[in-house]
Parts: structure tokens; sequence; C-alpha cells
């Protein structure tokens, strides 16, 4: 969902530097460690609540709209996105906004879910080095899909070479999605709660035919994660 021209990138196992030093990681390394930590947290993973704040903005044609939502996640794969609040013009809240919440729905259904997963099934993957970020050491790799899909990336991610999880991911999709966008660019962050990375912000730019450059932006804050067997009677979750 950001952002949504054709670059190959080096396939996993190939050498990343003419003097790699004994002991580094190679690219390969890094995804299949960030990929069996994915499976450690998915299998661990509890269900949680968390609040969302969308906020959409056309230059043109000085359009502006935001809109509350509250999630409601348990896992694999069900997802609820209830709207508690909406303000601004109600053309962008239908046209963007709802769109945005259908299509993120739509991901978590068992035939499109695996498209969204960073994995060498999906992916190409290039070591390009290492970085500080938001705090943490990172792992930095450039990614390209294997197939062009609507919910694949091309770009690249930022993994904690402790978790080996994501903490950041930029770029833009690898299908574009529509005729009528143009030039979408992401960045998508994340942040650690107790054992779990889950999402903190999105922000996306699209250029658009006749609607000039449109930005996206979305908060998440305030999550709650189960920890006891009253959860979903407490939260009054669906």
């Amino acid at each position: 969902m950001r952002a949504m021209f054709a670059v190959v990138w080096a396939a996993i196992g190939e050498c990343v530097t003419c003097g790699e030093r004994p002991g580094e990681l190679t690219a390969e390394d890094v995804v299949q460690r960030m990929m069996e930590m994915d499976r450690a947290r998915a299998a661990s993973m509890r269900a949680y609540m968390s609040d969302r704040l969308y906020i959409a903005d056309n230059r043109r044609f000085s359009k502006h709209a935001e809109v509350g939502v509250e999630e409601w996640f348990a896992p694999p794969d069900q997802k609820v996105l209830r709207v508690v609040s909406e303000e601004g013009s109600p053309a962008v809240r239908r046209r963007v906004i709802d769109k945005l919440i259908e299509a993120e729905l739509e991901s978590v259904r068992t035939g499109n879910r695996e498209q969204t997963h960073v994995t060498d099934d999906n992916y190409r993957f290039r070591l390009a080095g290492k970085e500080m970020l938001a705090g943490y050491s990172c792992y930095v790799l450039d990614v390209s899909p294997k197939v062009e899909k609507k919910y694949l990336m091309v770009g690249r991610i930022w993994v904690d070479e402790t978790d080996f999880a994501i903490v950041r991911m930029e770029g833009r999709p690898a299908k574009s999605p529509s005729f009528w966008t143009r030039d979408v660019h992401f960045v998508r962050s994340y942040k650690k709660h107790g054992p779990f990375w889950l999402p903190a912000t999105f922000e996306s730019e699209s250029k658009i035919l006749l609607a000039g450059t449109s930005t996206l932006k979305i908060e998440y804050s305030n999550y709650r994660i189960e920890t006891n067997a009253n959860f979903v009677s407490e939260t009054g979750a669906p």
C-alpha cells in the first residue's frame, strides 16, 4: 500500500563486495535470518488493537482530509478497520483513504497475503552496507521483485542487526497502481513494541495525471497488545 523502470539487482548469493572480510554476513545470510525471525515472531504474535490517523493532501486543488481509524487484528489474517472520525474533503476521503483501507483488507486475505512478505520467494536482494537508523544498527539491502505484482516494491530496506526485523522500507511499487498514477514514492517505518515490530508511520507522494501531486501520511499509535484471556471483552474488539 506504497507505493505502489525495471531494475534487476544481483541475485542472492553473489559477492556483494570484492573485499568482504571473513565472518561478515552476506545478503543471503541477512535475508535467511530475517525470514527465520519473522516466522518466530509470527508464531508468537498475539491479537492487538491500535489507532491510526490518515492524512491526505492534494496541492493543486488545495484539498485536505483526515480520517481516524481503529484497527483490530488477530493472527494470522483477521483484521477489522473501523472509521471513528472524519474531516475535510469528502472526495479525498472516498477516493483515496477509503480505497486504501479496502486495498489493505484485500492484501491480508489468503490469496494475497504472501505477496506482501519480504522474502526470497518474492525478491532479489543486494547488501548495500550498514547504517545507524533511529538508534538501531541496521543492514541496508536493495530489493527488487522477481515478478511485478501490485503488492511488491522496488527500493531499499533497513534490517535491525539484533532482531533481524525491518526498521524502514523505502521505494516505489513494483507495478503502478493505475494508469493515472505516476512516480509513487513511499517510506514506511516500524517501531518495536515488546518483542514485536509494528508499523509506526507511512508516507507517500504520488504524481497523478490531471490532479497533480498528492501526499498521504498514516500515523500509527496506541497499540494495545493482548496480555490475558479477557483481552477481547476488555477492549470491545469484534
